[in-house]
């Protein structure tokens, strides 16, 4: 068989699967880059005088790596070692109030001690700054404001003129879902599959599909946060012993886009 050889033009997407279950994680399908890395040690074998007569080679190791254009949680979630939760959380909220008739009102309700249910509350100041802080009490006085959290309802002390401009903290209940990163959890293991279209010299197009039976995923990553895209970057090392797959790291397979079946 005589295989040509291909220009890679595109990464599609790489799916990942269950080691153990063979049950589906996650799709990375916003690829802006992944690589495959193989490396090898080499130890020279001398005679006299220092010849090389062989070299002795050992410790072959592939690392996949890459950049997802947006956060998975799959992945998250693998490199985490923990799983999404689907339930009751508490999130701290902060609404910016303007002060009306020496009253304004919470966005939502807020939750926590009873007669101390708003974490903070501050006089804005013009420039944007925090000012002042006031404190929480059953009655509105100097330096002091009501809250009733049925009524989601702040009140104020003459010393609070209307048109003040208010920044207020505090917790609210919701359902969302929650990934925990505990400290005894670490980044787990899974089978990867990396697809990708190519060429030849001649304009025909391939697939390719890399096969890797046990990736063991890196807990390290960073999110950039700030005036640059957020990219969702991971790192994978390719292992043996995987159940049914002997000795292989990963396998590469090219076909015919319109490939039929066999």
């Amino acid at each position: 068989m005589n295989i040509n050889d291909i220009t890679i033009t595109s990464l599609e997407t790489i799916t990942a699967f269950d080691v153990v279950t063979g049950s589906y994680k996650f799709t990375l399908d916003e690829l802006q880059s992944a690589s495959i890395a193989q490396s090898q040690e080499s130890t020279e074998i001398t005679g006299k005088a220092g010849r090389k007569l062989a070299t002795l080679k050992r410790n072959k190791a592939v690392t996949i790596s890459g950049s997802n254009g947006l956060v998975s949680g799959g992945l998250l979630e693998l490199q985490t070692g923990g799983t999404f939760d689907h339930k009751v959380t508490e999130v701290l909220w902060t609404d910016y109030l303007t002060v009306a008739s020496h009253a304004a009102a919470t966005t939502y309700k807020a939750i926590g001690t009873e007669g101390a249910e708003i974490e903070n509350l501050y006089i804005r100041n013009a420039d944007g700054t925090l000012g002042d802080a006031l404190v929480q009490n059953t009655t509105a006085a100097a330096g002091k404001f009501t809250y009733d959290p049925d009524s989601k309802a702040l009140g104020f002390h003459t010393d609070v003129a209307d048109g003040t401009e208010i920044v207020v903290y505090y917790k609210r209940k919701i359902t969302a879902d929650v990934l925990e990163d505990k400290s005894d959890n670490f980044s787990g293991k899974c089978a990867l599959y990396i697809d990708a279209m190519a060429e030849d010299k001649c304009a025909n197009v391939y697939r390719i599909q890399f096969y890797i039976p046990k990736a063991d995923f890196s807990g390290e990553f960073t999110f950039e946060m700030g005036d640059n895209q957020t990219v969702h970057s991971f790192e994978a090392e390719a292992l043996s012993g995987a159940c049914g797959a002997g000795g292989t790291f990963f396998t590469y397979t090219i076909f015919g886009a319109n490939t039929a079946d066999a």
